[in-house]
């Protein structure tokens, strides 16, 4: 089964990304990773989707189409866990036309636990990649690049885009519950090892009859 991953931001969601990706073989599409590729690309679109991309505003439907598309019709062989699509009603309904069949996991986190997680990390400012406050090292381990703050990562400006979070996402869970879609609720606020262990729970029971 297909699976769209929502999550408010410092959830941890890449991490259990890859967990998913790597136990249960699941190709994984990374729409931000998509984003930012596409705008290294020298096209007409590249500087005004960099520019929607870097202000954390939704980028024209019809390229969300052609990149889902092309994703699709080359990864037919395996299910899909999507990150960060859909993120609006319209993108969620040229999702259903390319994707059909999904379910949603919620990774869901209180809004203050998310404000305080976000104010103190840390990332690697070539791949993106995010670093828990306890992280101890002050360099990516896979990389060796010097671990950075994000200049926005202001309390002011991590709070507008938690709220932007529930402005796009609470009509998205109001329409997916309107039509009955199955929507799986995981507490983000446990370990690393417990939220992978209710993820895993819900994949083996509800999606296969057993697991190698």
């Amino acid at each position: 089964m297909n699976i769209v991953l929502v999550w408010i931001q410092w959830s941890g969601k890449g991490t259990q990304a890859r967990l998913i990706e790597e136990k249960y073989s699941y190709n994984f599409f990374e729409m931000w990773q998509k984003l930012r590729n596409f705008c290294e690309l020298w096209l007409p679109e590249s500087a005004q989707v960099k520019e929607l991309v870097t202000a954390w505003k939704l980028v024209p439907t019809e390229l969300i189409w052609r990149i889902l598309k092309h994703y699709r019709d080359s990864h037919s062989e395996n299910f899909i866990l999507f990150d960060g699509i859909p993120r609006s009603i319209e993108q969620k309904e040229i999702f259903e036309m390319i994707i059909g069949e999904y379910v949603v996991f919620y990774l869901d986190l209180s809004k203050d636990l998310a404000i305080k997680r976000l104010s103190w990390r840390r990332i690697d400012p070539k791949t993106w990649e995010s670093f828990w406050p306890d992280f101890a090292w002050d360099t990516n381990p896979a990389t060796w690049n010097e671990l950075i703050t994000r200049a926005d990562d202001t309390p002011d400006a991590v709070k507008k885009r938690v709220d932007t979070f529930y402005l796009n996402t609470l009509p998205l869970i109001s329409a997916w519950t309107d039509e009955s879609r199955k929507i799986y609720e995981i507490d983000a606020s446990k370990s690393v090892e417990k939220v992978f262990e209710q993820i895993s729970d819900i994949i083996e029971n509800k999606f296969y009859t057993s697991v190698e």
